[in-house]
């Protein structure tokens, strides 16, 4: 495992008491962090070392988990869920040799439910629900969700294919911000014997319509009055009138971030997304902005957006 001998590996594991190990074996489908699946005789755990270069402050990351995870034990509702974080010597990570790792329980994808538009919005405004009861979240990222740094990060010309965009995301300088989850991709909601919630580092301040617009981005065309319905059946009426308004420009919003960072990284000699060839970086901001548009173009979804709220 990454030039780490399987000695270091257990060692990793026996400060979390985790012994018996049959197999660890890595997961390579996310972008920042080093995860790898754990099977040992009391279950499966996912171990992960947090991408220090991204979260400079790892302690503030796992404070941030630990009150999400206290807040939904208190919740009184059983139906959502975020991962359970093992703790050794009373924390709920470790550091060795300058890395910080740590292990939570696993979480099988069982089933596919036929409304999983539905529920997959109604997870994420439950989770926007209850993470907003009296907890204070910190900054794990700085200027995460900032358009303005990447549009300013835009190679000469490429600007203007987003001027138009900036100018419609003015709408933001007069909505409250309040607790989200900031990565609410679709990809990120688990079909167990509970619905669970991962990915819960960059759960921080921001925009609702940011993590509304990541599920509609994520989902494509499809599904979107599901999914949208869901949400407002989550956040059970805790919008504000300006944050509802706002949502349709959330979509906007992440779809042409998204689109800007492929094509800052198409440029880039460092890019944050390491396993993407600038060809496909070039290929991923064209996919992105041709559903910009077509979000763009589709004023059904302020109807739907208003008929859910």
């Amino acid at each position: 495992m990454d030039n780490k001998s399987a000695c270091d590996d257990n060692a990793i594991l026996e400060y979390f008491n985790i012994r018996k190990i049959n197999k660890i074996s890595p997961i390579n489908t996310g972008h920042i962090n080093r995860t790898y699946l754990v099977k040992c005789g009391a279950g499966k755990y996912i171990m992960q070392s947090l991408n220090r270069n991204v979260f400079h402050k790892p302690h503030i990351v796992m404070q941030n988990v630990n009150r999400i995870e206290t807040a939904f034990r208190h919740s009184g509702q059983e139906r959502i869920t975020v991962p359970h974080y093992l703790t050794a010597g009373g924390k709920s990570y470790i550091e060795i040799n300058n890395e910080v790792w740590r292990i939570y329980e696993y979480t099988e994808q069982s089933y596919f439910p036929e409304n999983q538009a539905y529920l997959t919005g109604y997870a994420f405004g439950k989770y926007i629900n209850i993470i907003n009861n009296n907890i204070i979240l910190n900054n794990t990222i700085e200027n995460f969700h900032n358009f303005e740094i990447y549009y300013n990060k835009l190679p000469f010309g490429a600007e203007k294919i987003f001027s138009n965009l900036k100018g419609k995301l003015e709408i933001f300088s007069d909505i409250p911000e309040r607790n989200v989850h900031n990565d609410a991709k679709t990809d990120n909601i688990i079909f167990g014997k509970k619905i669970t919630v991962i990915d819960l580092d960059t759960s921080m301040k921001g925009f609702v319509a940011i993590d509304y617009g990541d599920m509609i981005r994520s989902a494509g065309t499809e599904n979107i009055g599901d999914i949208t319905q869901g949400f407002a059946d989550g956040l059970d009426g805790i919008l504000t009138p300006e944050e509802i308004n706002s949502l349709y420009y959330g979509i906007l919003y992440v779809t042409g971030e998204l689109a800007m960072r492929y094509i800052i990284d198409s440029f880039a000699d460092k890019r944050y997304f390491t396993t993407k060839t600038p060809e496909q970086c070039r290929k991923r901001a064209e996919d992105l902005l041709a559903q910009l548009e077509y979000f763009e173009n589709n004023s059904d979804i302020k109807n739907i957006i208003r008929k859910a709220f």
